[in-house]
């Protein structure tokens, strides 16, 4: 401890001359009300076990960040930054919980390259009991209230690259890891840790300004934990490797484009269902892609696309996740911003029988009272269900409505 002490401790003693330069920006506060209409997500069996009672929800939070820029000429700055937020739940109490985000974000130029790097710690300080596990639950219920949960949430990611006029070459790293800090209950929904770590690389060939060609691997691991209940000794642990062909390019009407997909090889390392599971090989289709266009100077327009094989935070399976989404934002006047969005996202798991969609419907108004003050409006519809026959009680339906205010200090 003594030694731990003494290393924070150097930078204090350092002359002035070599510590950087520190900045605070951003500095602000916001508050949230709104009411959600059903915050469990429960719907068919699960209404009657979990509630289904409306809540008001409250909110307060801060944040602020830190530049940190060397003394030489030019040097690039160096972002740190903190998120905080306590979310009440007026009628679910057992519910409340609060966020607090560590961030680290910074670009460098060292010769011929661009790097850049993004990284985040968010901690969840909420309960760590769940809710009584049904057969009726759908997957994107467990995902409202999970998010409520204790937990740990760490997300890296790298990226490199060098050009010239008519090559690329990109490598990139990323690290997802979820540590949940939930209890272990036979009857109760279980989470399972679970990672994704990979690395790529591209090459890339630009036949015009305006048009990027690339082609590249990548390559990553996948882990699970197993449940420590009985009955439940399975992880669907994998290492995996995705070939990928991709565009990036601008379209007349000042629109930009991104699209790469190809297979995904997959082996599970994991102690499988060998009787539920043939084999431990799986190819599939991956992809993602995104579009941003502005036709105008008073309208934008986004959209994004992508599917991926990830692993389930309830142990004991894993699923493709697959979704659409599009929004467009308006600015008719100075100091307004109105804002639709909507979303489809399904998760078709294996080797257990699930295919949970669902989908989302948004608006919402931000007015801009001052340059320091700013106040909202937000409204959302979700609806979700399960595609097979057998498992029609998996529906839910919810609404939320939001107020919100942020003044920058």
């Amino acid at each position: 401890m003594k030694a731990l002490a003494w290393i924070l401790l150097l930078p204090l003693a350092a002359p002035a001359s070599v510590l950087p330069i520190a900045q605070v920006t951003d500095l602000g506060v916001h508050a949230r009300l709104g009411y959600d209409s059903n915050p469990a997500g429960s719907g068919g069996a699960s209404r009657a076990i979990w509630g289904d009672e409306g809540t008001l929800v409250s909110a307060l939070g801060a944040g602020f960040n830190v530049l940190l820029t060397g003394r030489e000429p030019g040097a690039t700055p160096l972002k740190l930054g903190y998120q905080g937020e306590w979310v009440r739940l007026d009628r679910w109490t057992q519910e409340n919980y609060s966020t607090h985000r560590l961030g680290l974000a910074g670009q460098f130029t060292p010769g011929a390259w661009k790097l850049s790097l993004d990284a985040s710690s968010l901690f969840v300080d909420g309960t760590n009991d769940t809710l009584p596990s049904l057969s009726t639950i759908n997957a994107n219920a467990v995902t409202l209230w999970r998010e409520r949960r204790e937990q740990w949430q760490h997300r890296v990611r790298f990226s490199a690259q060098s050009e010239s006029d008519s090559r690329v070459i990109r490598s990139s790293g990323s690290l997802l890891a979820c540590d949940y800090r939930t209890r272990a209950l036979a009857g109760h929904v279980a989470f399972a840790d679970r990672t994704d770590t990979q690395a790529g690389l591209d090459l890339g060939w630009k036949p015009r300004a305006r048009s990027l060609w690339l082609v590249g691997l990548r390559g990553g691991q996948q882990t699970q934990d197993a449940i420590p209940l009985p009955g439940a000794p399975y992880d669907y642990s994998n290492r995996y490797a995705r070939l990928a062909l991709g565009w990036e390019g601008k379209l007349p009407g000042n629109t930009a484009v991104s699209l790469t997909a190809g297979p995904d090889f997959r082996h599970f390392t994991g102690t499988v269902d060998s009787a539920a599971l043939r084999g431990r090989d799986r190819t599939s289709l991956w992809f993602e892609g995104s579009l941003t266009a502005k036709p105008h100077p008073a309208w934008t327009f986004t959209g994004k696309a992508t599917r991926f094989s990830w692993l389930s935070s309830t142990g004991k399976a894993a699923y493709y996740d697959s979704s659409l989404e599009a929004a467009a934002g308006w600015v008719p006047r100075a100091g307004w911003n109105v804002r639709l969005n909507a979303k489809v996202h399904a998760c078709d798991y294996f080797p257990s029988a699930r295919d949970d969609w669902e989908w989302f419907l948004g608006a919402g108004v931000t007015r801009v009272l001052s340059p320091r003050v700013q106040v909202s409006i937000d409204v959302l519809r979700q609806r979700a269900w399960n595609r097979l026959p057998a498992f029609a009680e998996r529906e839910f339906r919810r609404a939320f409505v939001q107020l919100g205010a942020t003044v920058r200090l």
